[in-house]
């Protein structure tokens, strides 16, 4: 769905406006333009016609709920941090799975990793495979002209990859997003309190700023990954997956912190950290090491001054996204960033000293509010079910 089909799509889905003439005005589009995006969808099979309502002496208004049919794994796949739930329309099947793993290197670790997760979520399910219609995943990444090839500064290797290897790893028809997903759900659970502009600032295996504004015409949904993590702020630092140097992305980045700590280590930097880095001859996952660095910052002067560089690099990206678009709201995403208040705080006291325009006190800086099962449920309502049903008769 384009952007505009999934903010019409999530109205009818919550039933806050199920009329074309509600639509319209909730999302300040001219009629004739959601007309023509409704007629599209209803085409596609995503919205069907509902009740019918008698207002007065006039014709009958006409409602759409939407149409779903069958059962969807959804996989959050972002490097190192693994999520899945199966969904039958809109409500999840058993308890979501999350997993942290180090990072993958190569496509047999990322199918192994995703044969397990979808193992575990049709176990949490009480179904078998046979019961899935397709799967979709979302991974970190990007799509080149045409389609191909794929592009990821966290998973280079993903570039010789395409979509048959991941329906053939798990068993179904499984497509393939790229977009994060996660703007939309998010802006709308604050529409109520009239924000109508919102960026994503995630930080976590990479680093990736996603915002969107109901102001335009079309509503607005920007992917400014080049633009903010792959800014140079160091320029002798670390090489990133991108092909340059000191991007903020291979300073800041889970993986990029974990890479820095265990090299220190290794060169015999004294710090409560060690044990972080290796567990039992294994690398930990980048999310683990975060949750030691919040832990012993108090006590450990290198973790102190770990935590310090960190936040000075998100606050210099919040500065940008303000900077640059100006959002009603920020929000803070990743496993590096979420629920880590007193960080969030800092970040903040230093982003206002940082930005070019606007009052200081105008910088909203937030966690998301929806969990795993919301984003998930998200993902698994941009499942293309024509599509899957061409592959079925294809194979």
């Amino acid at each position: 769905m384009t952007l505009p089909q999934r903010l019409v799509y999530q109205l009818i889905r919550s039933g806050r406006a199920t009329s074309q003439s509600d639509i319209a005005r909730h999302l300040r589009m001219p009629g004739n333009t959601v007309h023509g995006l409704m007629g599209r969808m209803a085409e596609a099979g995503l919205i069907c016609p509902g009740r019918k309502e008698r207002r007065g002496r006039g014709r009958p208004i006409q409602h759409y709920r939407v149409r779903r049919d069958g059962t969807v794994l959804a996989v959050r796949w972002l490097g190192s941090v693994w999520q899945a739930g199966v969904f039958s329309g809109e409500s999840a099947r058993g308890q979501i799975q999350t997993r942290q793993s180090p990072l993958v290197t190569d496509l047999d670790q990322a199918l192994e990793a995703l044969r397990g997760l979808r193992d575990a979520a049709l176990a949490a399910a009480q179904l078998e495979m046979g019961d899935v219609t397709g799967a979709v995943v979302a991974i970190n990444a990007v799509r080149g002209e045409g389609g191909y090839p794929l592009s990821s500064s966290v998973l280079p290797w993903l570039r010789e990859v395409g979509d048959a290897p991941f329906s053939q790893a798990l068993g179904c028809e499984t497509q393939l997003q790229l977009a994060c997903g996660a703007v939309v759900p998010e802006l709308r659970a604050r529409m109520s309190e009239g924000v109508r502009s919102l960026t994503i600032l995630n930080i976590g295996d990479g680093v990736s700023a996603h915002g969107m504004s109901l102001d335009e015409e079309w509503g607005g949904e920007h992917a400014w990954r080049g633009e903010v993590g792959h800014m140079v702020v160091e320029p002798r630092g670390p090489m990133c997956g991108c092909g340059h140097r000191g991007c903020l992305e291979a300073v800041a980045s889970g993986p990029a912190v974990l890479r820095r700590v265990k090299a220190d280590v290794e060169a015999g930097v004294r710090t409560a950290l060690s044990a972080a880095v290796l567990s039992g001859g294994v690398q930990a996952s980048p999310g683990s090491l975060f949750d030691e660095l919040e832990r012993v910052e108090g006590e450990d002067a290198y973790a102190a001054g770990v935590v310090e560089d960190f936040v000075d690099r998100v606050a210099w990206a919040v500065s940008a996204v303000v900077n640059m678009a100006g959002p009603d709201v920020i929000v803070l995403s990743g496993y590096t960033l979420e629920e880590r208040e007193t960080w969030r705080q800092r970040i903040l006291a230093r982003a206002r000293d940082m930005v070019l325009f606007g009052e200081e006190e105008d910088i909203r800086v937030e966690y998301p509010r929806l969990g795993a099962e919301e984003y998930l449920a998200e993902l698994s309502l941009t499942y293309d079910f024509r599509a899957g049903d061409a592959a079925v008769q294809r194979a």
